[in-house]
């Protein structure tokens, strides 16, 4: 006959009252992690969509995609979901409740009652509650990385759309300048002034010159498709400005150590260790105390009542817990590696960031004050010269292909210079160096087993 089993009742009482307090609200959740975004960042979400011929920042897109990207709003909800997960995890097993009656042979009827529960399932909770937390603040960082690095990237997006339309206006002034080149030249040719080799020169010239128009436009449209896919809505090459800027002011370095305090993937490996001890610490007991349950028993039979207690619990004969302990101990020192490994790659990733912008700086300002003004000293003096008919058409095309050239170099250094600032702005932010994530230290938590009954 079945007996009643009444566990630690007011310890279970006490803890589901605690965590029925906790409740999971996906709008706060994703508001939070919003307001760390625009804390860290300065980007605000903005739902507006742009006027037609209205011209689209850089921060003007950011606030754009933080209100329109679907794939991005789809990942804000993993801090609802690891909210949940931690008010799941910080409840014990419900107790389970089986009531059996029989008829009692004319002796009136014979009931039954079991109410069980895991002892150490209770007893854990609060071991496990903070592990839950542990893992809920890993994940919540990992939710705010993920923003910041779209921001970031929506950023790089906005300048590799904008210095693709800066390029393909320098590519169609080449364009331009060698069909007028061949036009001069078969003009000369038919008067026979010039050999023929002059005037294949020249078309194959204005034939290089289209297919790159070609290629540039190409890249142009297409580096405005992944900035509309990136904004979730599309954008005119109208809307973009005509050119990327040079900064007012040199690129401020960063101090390792605050870089590293605010580093989101640091803090959520730094979270995930904590987990990870914590459970590890509590696998010790739960591997030796698998199944443990005492309470009371209550029986009923010719309408009388017996009472007295039980204990059951499962004998470590043939697995005595030793390969769970090992298996927590080892995720525990992973998660340990993880973090050092984590810290030294962010460090390293700082000191490139910086690397590559102090020479896109250098490059940047090599080609403003010498590269430039020596293009329009020789175009100039090519343009005198040829106006006084001491040089040929051919040669004032070349020199109009060189400053042409020497612009697009410089759209390269100044899209690198963006680019360098993006990425030091990011790291600065606690985001992504070089896209380091804090994803290699995650799920290092053992699933809830046996060792909860």
């Amino acid at each position: 006959m079945k007996r009643t089993r009444l566990n630690a009742l007011p310890v279970l009482a006490s803890v589901l009252v605690l965590s029925a307090c906790m409740t999971v609200d996906p709008a706060a959740e994703r508001a939070q992690v919003m307001a760390s975004v625009a804390e860290r960042t300065g980007s605000v979400a903005d739902p507006v969509l742009p006027r037609e011929g209205e011209t689209v920042s850089e921060a003007r897109a950011v606030s754009l995609a933080l209100t329109n990207n679907h794939r991005l709003l789809a990942r804000l909800n993993e801090a609802g979901l690891a909210r949940a997960d931690q008010v799941m995890a910080s409840r014990p097993v419900n107790p389970v409740v089986e009531v059996v009656t029989l008829p009692g042979d004319g002796h009136g009827r014979v009931w039954d009652i079991d109410l069980s529960a895991s002892l150490l399932g209770i007893a854990a909770t609060p071991w496990r509650a903070e592990a839950a937390q542990d893992r809920y603040e890993a994940q919540q960082a990992e939710t705010v990385l993920a923003a910041l690095d779209f921001v970031a990237e929506t950023r790089r997006a906005w300048v590799a759309a904008v210095a693709a339309r800066q390029r393909l206006d320098l590519q169609q002034r080449i364009r331009d300048a060698a069909a007028a080149s061949l036009v001069v030249a078969e003009e000369i040719r038919a008067a026979g002034n010039a050999p023929i080799v002059e005037l294949e020169r020249e078309r194959i010239f204005a034939q290089q010159a289209e297919l790159d128009y070609l290629e540039a436009e190409h890249a142009a449209l297409q580096a405005r498709l992944d900035l509309g896919r990136q904004l979730g809505s599309p954008v005119s090459a109208d809307q973009l400005p005509v050119r990327l800027e040079p900064g007012e002011a040199p690129l401020d370095g960063l101090d390792p150590q605050a870089a590293l305090s605010v580093s989101l993937p640091l803090a959520s490996a730094r979270s995930s260790v904590e987990a990870a001890a914590g459970e590890a610490g509590l696998e010790n007991w739960a591997s030796l105390l698998e199944h443990v349950e005492l309470g009371g028993v209550f029986e009923r039979e010719d309408g009388d009542w017996s009472r007295g207690w039980m204990l059951e619990f499962a004998l470590p004969v043939f697995d005595d817990g030793s390969a769970r302990r090992t298996a927590a101990q080892l995720r525990a020192e992973q998660a340990i590696h993880q973090h050092a490994a984590l810290a030294f790659e962010i460090l390293n990733a700082m000191e490139s960031a910086q690397a590559v912008a102090t020479l896109a700086e250098r490059r940047v300002m090599h080609i403003q004050d010498e590269a430039l003004p020596t293009s329009e000293r020789l175009m100039d003096a090519t343009m005198r010269q040829y106006n006084a008919m001491q040089v040929s058409v051919f040669d004032l095309m070349a020199a109009v292909q060189m400053r042409s050239r020497t612009g697009q170099a410089y759209v390269e250094a100044l899209a690198d210079w963006h680019r360098a600032r993006i990425a030091l702005d990011q790291i600065r932010a606690g985001g992504s160096p070089a896209m380091v994530a804090a994803s290699d230290v995650r799920d290092t938590a053992p699933t809830r087993g046996e060792g909860d009954h």
